[in-house]
């Protein structure tokens, strides 16, 4: 007797107008996801929605700012009545901070966390007994090199992806034997409009120009250049289609291989 088949997974990704998210979203697309597309810029979020619709794929989207009080929820609401409860939560959205410790403020600390940290938790929170009652479901975190290393001027991301790489780890042993996987996922320096708007923060500064700071970014990550976002993208795929066991996939290096 043939298998039923399988229905295509319910996945939201968010921060998915542009860079890694929407690298993310057209891999997720092209492997056949239902996808829910959520950003803070509406008009980015529908030129990728129309994108991905016009080579077939199911997508639905939502703008919302995630740091906002009930922003999570209402994310999980629409997607719920749109597709069903979501099967995968991509959490990509996120910020880059670059400065002097000095000058680093308790806001940039705050928008950080907010981004990394408490937005991951509570789609956890508000989809963890769901998932639990199927046995299945994954959520995976985009954090960064920058969760399990220092970088000098970057104090807030920093830490923020610290507690990212913490959060990631303390959900996975609380839900992996549950029969959910919780990924992390760890580039160093992806070339984006994020990253390059960082290096012209520090040109801005002065001392060197945007190039040259581009390129010492890219000479720090143990791979010795930039990783681009289709390679993310590419990890973060696998991982959901092969669904490994492990936690905390290092991309960073050669071999990229999960950490013990």
């Amino acid at each position: 007797m043939a298998e039923a088949p399988t229905a295509a997974p319910i996945t939201i990704v968010t921060g998915s107008n542009r860079g890694i998210g929407r690298s993310i979203a057209t891999g997720l697309a092209n492997d056949g996801h239902r996808l829910v597309l959520t950003a803070r810029d509406d008009q980015r979020l529908q030129s990728v929605a129309t994108e991905l619709r016009a080579n077939g794929a199911t997508v639905a989207t939502i703008a919302a700012d995630l740091r906002a009080e009930g922003s999570v929820e209402r994310v999980l609401a629409f997607t719920e009545q749109t597709f069903g409860k979501p099967d995968v939560i991509v959490s990509n959205a996120g910020t880059a901070p670059s400065d002097k410790v000095e000058n680093t403020t308790a806001e940039m600390m705050q928008d950080a966390f907010d981004l990394h940290v408490a937005v991951p938790l509570a789609f956890a929170r508000h989809s963890a007994k769901d998932m639990k009652s199927r046995g299945s479901g994954c959520l995976l975190h985009l954090a960064s090199s920058a969760g399990l290393r220092g970088y000098p001027f970057t104090s807030a991301y920093t830490a923020a992806k610290h507690g990212m790489v913490g959060l990631t780890r303390a959900l996975h042993a609380e839900l992996n034997h549950k029969g959910i996987q919780v990924y992390g996922v760890c580039p160093g320096f992806v070339d984006t409009d994020i990253t390059r708007s960082a290096a012209a923060a520090v040109a801005a500064k002065g001392r060197t120009s945007a190039t040259d700071a581009l390129a010492l970014m890219g000479a720090q990550n143990n791979i010795g250049r930039m990783h681009t976002s289709d390679e993310v993208a590419a990890a973060v795929c696998m991982l959901l289609r092969d669904r490994p066991a492990g936690c905390i996939y290092a991309l960073d290096q050669e071999p990229a291989a999960f950490l013990e």
